[in-house]
């Protein structure tokens, strides 16, 4: 393969410095990395951006001008966050890979790039180890009282008498369900079964599980579950899955956790079960409003345990994004395929036009 040029576009959770040390085996291989900061006002910006590319695809902010300048000439461009159009991709006389450092890449353009004969990775699971544990933490905050405990004893407040008083669990032989299976599911289900929990999980894509997890139907997780927690990609055919329907099939001791996205949710059906008390409890990190206001329905129920989009947060997960996918992405230079490519399609089809040195 002739020498090649990798950018790699920095933002706040993954600076620019971080793809550089993580990209270190291109440069020992004789390639050419290069990085550019995406300068934003603050996180918060971020985020705004984030959400409205989740909602409406890469095509709904334009990267800036410094972007383009810096990308003309890559051969391969890498980025967490910031959005590859049809117009940058078009702008790149060389592009031949583009890498996502994270599982979703909604930022990216992936069927113009395909259609172009331009690979795309992404990196599943980079932070699969953050989100399990949080959603372990938040199953046990939300059922165990511990942050409304924490909030109440912060204002003077002595209370041990809440909602769930009557019905307050140890977690060994109860049953949690685990909606998605994928790595985060898969991980989640490890860390429960510590626990001696009883474990079921659905998802339409997996045909085998470990021996201590049972699949099941969804409608049958929904009913027998005590903790319901998800995991599941949101796209078309998964948003709003959670509706109204299958939350009424929900035991009235039962606790919803979504650390995952909340498309998956309708949220005006779960505020509805919540108010009423049809279930115990719900454990959030993601909302349709980000950040949501003081009087958002979900924020001002006693049953619900919240925290800002917090799950996948750590320093491990964002430091090892950039490794992760750059040992797969020297596969190339074997002409080796992938399991982060997202167009696996193409793949015979471009090393059939790349030629090695």
């Amino acid at each position: 393969m002739n020498k090649m040029k990798i950018v790699g576009i920095g933002d706040f959770l993954i600076p620019e410095q971080y793809i550089k040390q993580g990209f270190r085996n291109f440069e020992e291989a004789g390639q050419q990395v290069e990085t550019i900061q995406w300068n934003l006002k603050d996180y918060e910006e971020l985020q705004s951006i984030n959400l409205k590319i989740e909602v409406g695809g890469s095509e709904v902010y334009e990267p800036p001008v410094e972007i383009y300048e810096a990308v003309q000439d890559a051969d391969m461009i890498i980025t967490q966050f910031c959005p590859i159009t049809k117009k940058l991709i078009d702008s790149c006389k060389n592009l031949k890979v583009i890498g996502v450092l994270r599982g979703g890449y909604e930022n990216v353009n992936v069927a113009y790039a395909t259609e172009k004969g331009i690979l795309v990775f992404h990196t599943p699971g980079r932070n699969a180890d953050a989100v399990a544990d949080f959603t372990v933490g938040m199953l046990i905050s939300e059922c165990r009282n511990i942050s409304k405990s924490y909030r109440n004893l912060k204002n003077g407040a002595w209370v041990r008498d809440y909602d769930n008083a009557a019905t307050v669990p140890d977690l060994p032989e109860k049953t949690v369900g685990i909606i998605g299976f994928g790595a985060i599911g898969h991980k989640v289900a490890k860390r429960l079964h510590g626990f001696d929990m009883d474990i079921l999980a659905y998802d339409p894509y997996v045909k085998e599980a470990p021996d201590y997890v049972t699949l099941v139907p969804l409608e049958e997780l929904m009913k027998k579950s005590m903790f319901i927690t998800l995991h599941m990609r949101l796209d078309k055919d998964t948003e709003r899955m959670i509706n109204g329907e299958l939350l009424s099939m929900m035991r009235p001791d039962a606790y919803l956790i979504n650390t995952a996205r909340s498309g998956l949710v309708d949220e005006k059906a779960l505020y509805q079960v919540l108010k009423e008390k049809k279930i115990a409890g719900a454990a959030l990190d993601v909302f349709d409003v980000e950040p949501p206001t003081d009087d958002y329905p979900l924020i001002t129920l006693p049953n619900v345990t919240v925290t800002p989009h917090l799950a996948g947060g750590t320093v491990d997960a964002f430091t090892k994004s950039p490794k992760l996918i750059a040992d797969e992405m020297i596969h190339l230079f074997k002409k080796e395929s992938s399991r982060y490519i997202v167009n696996k399609e193409i793949f015979e089809k471009v090393m059939g036009k790349w030629t090695l040195v």
